[in-house]
């Protein structure tokens, strides 16, 4: 049994390897052969469902009104491109859901629980992807209602907030893409892929320094703060209350915690440097080093004996989520926030890209306010190998009578399958993967 466990964790070990790998080229792929991610649903089947093939959306899924059309959700790639990975596609016949995912380890461990390999996909692969925010790419939320068994996929915000309202539960981020539109909203035509400047994401020298698996302490998160001076159009951010005090004492107010993240350097974090221009009154911070000597040349300078604000993933990994930033050309003004919903709010200010990923400061990226006591909030860690993938009701509403259709197929004999094999599979196996899994989590922290 000890060798089984450990010959399972070291082959888990070379596929995360492999993975990070294939995707550590500072090059980008090539925006021209973008396609978008078409996504429909079905409300009787309560099923979301993603391709790139038109074909297939439209003679398939489509067909008999069972499924309907709701836009280009995304703009991915469909073959290999500089920097990508695969985005799998699986198929649950039971419980009428598509799932898809960056992750290999979490394939094999979804068809333990009846999903498998979506016949209609080329290789079972939906799409290329990035395996975090490089060359303008943003987040793809994933989401699962555990009641209506359906894994949902947006790059929209607000809509993801208003599906945790309506029953989902946020499950991370699924991988990273080019947006259909400036805020993520899903576009029914002629959608055209929006990407952030490319300069606002980790450079590949800070990405290398933080290539290791593990994470940063959860506990030595720090607030940190902001405030706002309107006399001057400034944001101010600090993790030393000290300072902000001073900041408060002049012409700024506080206006609460923005996020959290490190004073001190930990294991997978980079600098967050801040700087300064006394010409236009303007704070800026980046974790790109390059962009700092562009800034040093425009009258910046960096501000602070340590030149740093604190320390920040360069992607998303850990639970860690997007930092926005925005700039105003006529209040001269770097706005930082969590809430892509603030952020879209923000009257003048046009959206720069992500400085970082952090963890945030409530649910929703909402900043805390002073008379609030903020704690950390992180997303779940659906991209690194988990112990369950699926919530604890999952085998409950696995056993419910669920119509066995694939809109992606057009053979009935491929749609049947036996339901007994699978239920027995999740009672012999499940616990089984369990104890793996949790081996495997065990053993990569160190514990």
């Amino acid at each position: 049994m000890s060798f089984l466990f450990l010959t399972f964790v070291h082959l888990l070990s070379c596929l995360t390897l492999a993975t990070v790998r294939a995707a550590d080229s500072s090059e980008c792929a090539d925006t021209s052969s973008l396609v978008p991610l078409l996504r429909a649903f079905s409300s009787s089947l309560q099923d979301h469902f993603y391709t790139t093939n038109a074909s297939e959306m439209n003679n398939n899924a489509l067909v008999g009104g069972v499924y309907a059309f709701e836009g280009e959700a995304a703009f991915i790639w469909s073959s290999s491109q500089p920097g990508t990975i695969p985005l799998f596609r699986l198929y649950n016949r039971n419980a009428t859901d598509h799932f898809y995912t960056m992750s290999s380890d979490e394939v094999p461990e979804m068809m333990l629980f009846g999903w498998a390999n979506d016949t209609g996909a080329p290789d079972q692969i939906a799409g290329y992807v990035y395996p975090y925010s490089i060359c303008g790419a943003s987040p793809i939320y994933r989401l699962f209602n555990p009641t209506a068994m359906d894994h949902f996929y947006t790059m929209d915000d607000v809509e993801s907030q208003s599906a945790v309202a309506a029953g989902y539960q946020a499950q991370g981020i699924a991988g990273y893409a080019m947006l259909p539109s400036p805020n993520g909203t899903v576009e029914k035509e002629s959608a055209v892929p929006y990407v952030l400047p490319s300069t606002v994401t980790a450079s590949p020298e800070s990405q290398s320094t933080a290539a290791s698996s593990s994470c940063a302490n959860v506990a030595n998160a720090v607030p940190l703060l902001r405030a706002y001076t309107l006399s001057g159009s400034d944001h101010f951010y600090t993790t030393n209350s000290t300072e902000m005090s001073n900041a408060l004492a002049a012409s700024y107010s506080f206006e609460g915690d923005a996020a959290f993240v490190w004073s001190t350097q930990e294991t997978s974090t980079v600098p967050l440097y801040r700087m300064f221009s006394q010409n236009s009154n303007d704070h800026f911070y980046t974790i790109d080093a390059n962009e700092t000597s562009e800034a040093l040349s425009l009258g910046y300078a960096f501000e602070s004996d340590s030149h740093i604000a604190g320390y920040v993933y360069p992607y998303s990994v850990c639970g860690a989520s997007p930092i926005y930033r925005l700039y105003s050309s006529s209040g001269g003004d770097h706005f930082y926030t969590m809430s892509r919903t603030e952020g879209s709010a923000a009257p003048g200010y046009v959206l720069e890209g992500i400085a970082g990923f952090a963890l945030l400061p409530s649910p929703d990226g909402q900043r805390q306010t002073v008379t609030v006591s903020a704690s950390p909030f992180l997303l779940p860690v659906s991209l690194e190998p988990s112990p369950v993938s699926l919530p604890s009701t999952f085998i409950a509403a696995f056993s419910t009578s669920i119509n066995d259709v694939n809109p992606t197929s057009t053979s009935t004999t491929s749609n049947s399958g036996s339901r007994a094999v699978r239920q027995i599979s999740i009672v012999d196996y499940g616990f089984l993967v369990h104890i793996l899994m949790y081996g495997l989590i065990a053993l990569c922290m160190g514990f």
